[in-house]
């Protein structure tokens, strides 16, 4: 930080070097006990004015200072929304009911079909992208006897982290300007609407006269068609393609489609520790392995083909407690690093332990 060297002890020094020579400052003089005192409120006024400098710049400002920097240029961290699930009952029920699962209460927001309806998470951020047990009405209900989740439809986010704020407003004002229909303002218009993780924009083609753009959903997972739907309405709806009725800019013809999931089928020569069982350690490597490609879908967007690596492979199953060893490593088959479709993210598949 700015003015680090303006201790105390350093304040101290100079106070004394600019003094005249024929002046005692000695320790315990009058002089030297007025220096102390000053030099201590100069201490704080130094840090005081490095805090200043370093909240005047996005790289170091802290939150607080960060939103306000952002706030000029009309950008604000996304708040924390909230979860939709599709939900089945043995009746139908009223619009506006609610349920509770666990520590999360449900508002039935919109009826799909007979017994099928739109519940929102009453409670903001990811938590409500879990999937609870049994829902119970809040309030009696004639006839109800079982209802549960069984589809998230839109998933929810946490309050943006000051880290992802930082990075995304630095990306905002260091790129062209979002404008007239441009890229940069197709992929503000994207991470501007709820249960959007990522996108990529493709241009116009003389083949096809539409731009097309692709997405993962908040948890940077393929989407399900319902928020696919939801996201082409608010761009460009379907029978109005090209009118400005969305979003979009007019006479644009925008295409809506979710990013692909590219099944990884892991082989490897994997050597156990004395004491331990492969049934016992793959749970875990499961969860190392999904890690990694969340890693990897978390930087989709800003990739223009994602490449499953053998060495991370091999390094996130290695972290495991009880391996020993992991060679000849296979992805979907060959010995090499697989490179996926420019609109697909890895999931995992079936992970083989070679004898």
């Amino acid at each position: 930080m700015l003015f680090d060297d303006k201790t105390q002890n350093n304040i101290m020094i100079d106070l004394k070097e600019a003094t005249d020579p024929d002046t005692n400052t000695e320790e315990g003089t009058l002089i030297d006990h007025s220096f102390r005192g000053a030099a201590a409120e100069f201490e704080q006024a130094y840090i005081e004015l490095g805090m200043i400098d370093q909240n005047g710049y996005a790289e170091t400002a802290d939150r607080e200072h960060l939103i306000l920097r952002a706030k000029e240029r009309g950008i604000e961290p996304f708040p924390a929304s909230n979860a939709v699930w599709k939900a089945e009952f043995n009746i139908d029920v009223e619009l506006n009911a609610r349920f509770s699962a666990g520590e999360l209460t449900y508002i039935c927001a919109e009826k799909i079909e007979p017994r099928k309806y739109r519940l929102m998470c009453e409670q903001t951020g990811t938590k409500g992208n879990i999937k609870q047990e049994e829902l119970a009405p809040i309030e009696y209900i004639d006839g109800f006897d079982n209802g549960e989740l069984t589809e998230l439809l839109k998933p929810a986010r946490d309050d943006e982290e000051t880290e992802a704020f930082r990075a995304r407003y630095i990306s905002i004002v260091s790129a062209a300007q979002a404008f007239g229909g441009n890229r940069a303002q197709y992929k503000a218009m994207m991470h501007e609407i709820e249960g959007v993780g990522a996108c990529k924009i493709y241009r116009v083609t003389q083949k096809e006269k539409k731009i097309k753009i692709y997405f993962l959903d908040s948890t940077y997972k393929t989407p399900n068609n319902a928020l696919v739907s939801d996201v082409q309405e608010i761009i460009d709806p379907i029978g109005k393609q090209g009118e400005g009725e969305g979003e979009a800019t007019i006479f644009h013809v925008v295409d809506i489609y979710p990013c692909i999931s590219e099944m990884v089928k892991i082989e490897a020569e994997i050597t156990i520790d004395t004491g331990y069982v492969w049934e016992d350690l793959l749970p875990s490597i499961q969860e190392r392995i999904d890690g990694y490609f969340l890693e990897l879908a978390k930087g989709w967007e800003n990739e223009e083909h994602i490449t499953v690596r053998i060495l991370k492979v091999n390094a996130a199953i290695a972290s495991v407690e009880g391996i020993v060893d992991v060679q000849d490593t296979a992805l979907n088959g060959k010995e090499e690093n697989l490179l996926l479709d420019p609109n697909a993210i890895p999931v995992r598949g079936v992970i083989v332990c070679r004898p």
